[in-house]
């Protein structure tokens, strides 16, 4: 069955067309109206900031390597999202659409204080901050502390994608302490890897069908997985 949700930012006028099964004649009936449009998605948006340059200061302030991150994303999470999109992947998902966020060489080094600013800039509206990649959970310590910068400066929601499960990070968790540090923290986990063969079946924030929305915050009140 094929579904068509149109999305119309009022900030900047600007068009968001999601739909699943469309044919091309339709689509081509649409640029027809609407003009050509730019195809995006999770992790893939028309306007990425590049990362900000840190000074290269001897200080013991953490640190994350980021390819950039931009605002309004209507794709990424409830609500208008705040993202960044964290560098190196080791899972290289088959048919992923940013294989140049894998490499662990690439991106930039940022001050997660420095990093946080930039997110919560006043000048944007915004409902939380979203983290991408990339895999987030590959720089745990650096994930965990901009988690906690991004709440001493008051962030209220944080959502984080990741290509593992979230069983599979809570076995992580058992050796690398700081991924049970963020998951009790943060307020969403979109979880699970990029499955091509499913990528028809995707939900709202999601690539393919096997990605869960998990709201944590009442998976850790009830003790189970709730899907939001």
């Amino acid at each position: 069955m094929s579904e068509l949700t149109m999305l119309i930012d009022t900030t900047n006028g600007v068009m968001l067309l999601e739909h699943s099964h469309l044919s091309a004649d339709v689509l081509d009936k649409f640029a027809a109206i609407a003009g050509e449009g730019k195809e995006c998605g999770c992790a893939r948006p028309l306007d990425v900031i590049p990362a900000p340059i840190t000074p290269d200061i001897q200080t013991e302030e953490a640190r994350v390597r980021i390819a950039g991150y931009y605002h309004n994303s209507l794709v990424e999470g409830p609500g208008r999202r705040s993202s960044a999109l964290f560098q190196f992947c080791p899972l290289s998902c088959k048919g992923c659409w940013v294989p140049h966020l894998h490499s662990p060489d690439s991106g930039q080094l940022v001050s997660v204080t420095t990093l946080a600013e930039k997110l919560l800039d006043p000048s944007f509206e915004r409902d939380g901050v979203s983290i991408l990649g990339g895999e987030p959970f590959a720089q745990s310590e650096s994930l965990l502390a901009l988690v906690k910068e991004l709440r001493r400066a008051g962030c209220k929601h944080i959502l984080c994608y990741t290509g593992y499960t979230l069983e599979t990070l809570a076995r992580q968790a058992e050796t690398q302490p700081a991924i049970g540090e963020v998951l009790a923290d943060i307020d969403m986990l979109i979880d699970g890897p990029y499955v091509v063969a499913l990528a028809g079946g995707a939900g709202a924030w999601t690539g393919s069908g096997n990605q869960r929305v998990i709201d944590l915050c009442e998976t850790r009140r009830t003790g189970r997985i709730v899907l939001y």
